[in-house]
């Protein structure tokens, strides 16, 4: 657990960092500066980009995660194993472009009238599609090689630093909305350029082939990982995606817009959820290697634990300051409390799992994974499908806790029926009974007129209990570490 937590914590760092910086930019200055239908054309072009870009890796990063460490030899320029990744992102971008030309005149005709600024800017997205492809396939081999953390700053914390910087010209009129469109593309295509500029200064981006190390054993099992890759990729994306891009389809880029910032809220208790999968992937692929189930089985329940501690706090603080997020909001975005209630509770409940996704993905069941994403991906369309015009955004918000829930219970059944393996213990009910505490004690702190003193005072009593609590009940060793050397450095206890 040692390289995990230290590049969990640097990760985490890291996108905490970017969540402090994203909130000033997505909370309070982005709503105040552009309109709904501005913030929904962001909001679209990342989804729809993300969408085709995990197309275009045709499955590879999947190919990465299962055998990379067959290729791995320093030596050797890890067998030819960068011409691989790159070869395959050109074919599958080149597949995406001819789908994109195929598809624009229909996307052109649905949104000429009621979202005109998604015809406006549409070309954006083939510059978005390639570069975001590529950040996927290098960031997945980049992380096989052991960083995990240098991803995660790049589209965590400097993307949203560079927004920040482009929001600020905007403020300052150096910069019109549409030369604020382009920065923003070019920001979000950055981490791929930097990313392989690391790389070939590492001396890790060699494209020498060497097609004679993919005998045809391998060459069946790449195949294989590929294919399935395509549909747990597209189904992982997709999840978070098509919810905005139904709801533009339904209703308009306004809709989109209002959703889109409060989910910015609910999304945050996943942040060291992503972190902590970045890394602990590359150490389960090699503990399935060497049939390590015990080593699997203890990072599964510490992550378990630590991630539904985490995310339990994040949850309570959340739900208890609803009344504070939309003081802060324009007024225009009120209605969106259930949009964040109900995504920040479909991220909790994915969070507790731990890493259940890493386990099944990077084992011989592989393929449970797949099967599991493409069913869910059917019935998440068909709850937004029936949702979204019922009830808007809040049926969007609706349908994803469904479908997060129902494909977290699908892989903790999964791991316990087949594998053995199951996260939870006592342990797990002690936290939810001290979240339960911690809520209610911040439900009954009277509201102070100042929104500020009002979040002061009621996210340090929440903290203090919970955090108070659950290190008495000694509900995580991680954190009565960390407890320990904080209380050591001011003295408290030797």
């Amino acid at each position: 657990m040692g390289v995990i937590k230290r590049q969990t914590i640097r990760g985490s760092a890291y996108s905490y960092l970017g969540v402090v910086v994203g909130f000033f930019t997505t909370a309070l200055i982005m709503p105040k500066l552009m309109s709904q239908d501005q913030i929904g054309l962001i909001s679209v072009l990342v989804a729809v980009s993300a969408l085709y870009a995990q197309f275009s890796t045709l499955g590879f990063t999947n190919v990465t995660a299962r055998l990379f460490s067959y290729f791995r030899d320093k030596d050797k320029n890890n067998n030819g194993f960068v011409f691989l990744a790159v070869a395959v992102g050109m074919i599958g971008f080149t597949v995406a472009l001819v789908s994109f030309f195929i598809l624009k005149p229909g996307i052109v005709e649905s949104n000429i009238e009621k979202s005109p600024l998604l015809v406006q800017y549409i070309w954006y997205l083939v510059p978005l599609i390639f570069f975001r492809m590529f950040f996927l396939i290098l960031d997945t081999y980049n992380k096989m090689l052991f960083d995990a953390t240098t991803g995660t700053f790049l589209s965590d914390l400097l993307y949203r630093i560079g927004n920040l910087f482009l929001l600020i010209a905007y403020f300052f009129h150096l910069i019109d909305f549409s030369q604020y469109v382009f920065g923003y593309v070019v920001i979000l295509s950055f981490p791929a350029v930097y990313l392989a500029g690391l790389l070939v200064y590492r001396k890790q981006f060699n494209l020498k082939p060497n097609l004679q190390f993919i005998q045809p054993p391998l060459r069946k099992e790449m195949i294989s990982l590929a294919l399935y890759g395509i549909i747990g990729g597209l189904s992982s994306v997709a999840l978070t995606s098509i919810d905005k891009i139904l709801l533009n389809e339904y209703y308009n880029l306004s809709m989109t817009g209002v959703y889109s910032i409060s989910f910015f809220f609910g999304s945050i208790i996943l942040i060291p959820n992503r972190a902590l999968g970045k890394i602990s992937s590359t150490i389960i692929a090699d503990a399935w290697k060497d049939n390590d189930l015990e080593t699997i089985d203890d990072i599964y329940y510490k992550s378990s634990i630590n991630q539904l501690f985490a995310g339990l706090l994040l949850f309570i603080l959340m739900v208890t300051n609803l009344h504070n997020i939309f003081k802060i909001l324009p007024p225009e975005y009120s209605g969106g409390e259930w949009v964040i209630i109900l995504i920040s509770l479909s991220n909790l409940i994915v969070a507790s799992t731990g890493v259940s996704v890493q386990i099944i993905s990077t084992s011989h069941k592989y393929k449970i994974q797949t099967y599991s994403q493409g069913v869910l991906v059917v019935l998440v369309v068909i709850f937004y499908l029936i949702l979204i015009p019922l009830w808007g955004m809040n049926g969007a918000a609706l349908a994803s806790l469904f479908s997060m829930a129902l494909a977290s219970a699908m892989r903790v059944f999964y791991l316990n029926w087949n594998m053995k393996l199951f996260p939870f213990r006592i342990t797990h009910l002690k936290c939810l009974a001290i979240g339960v505490l911690a809520f209610a004690i911040g439900k009954i702190i009277p509201e102070f007129d100042h929104y500020i003193i009002d979040l002061f005072i009621r996210c340090s009593a929440i903290s203090v209990v919970f955090i108070g609590l659950s290190y008495w009940l000694n509900i995580s060793d991680d954190l009565s570490k960390i407890v320990n050397t904080f209380l050591k450095n001011i003295g408290i206890i030797k």
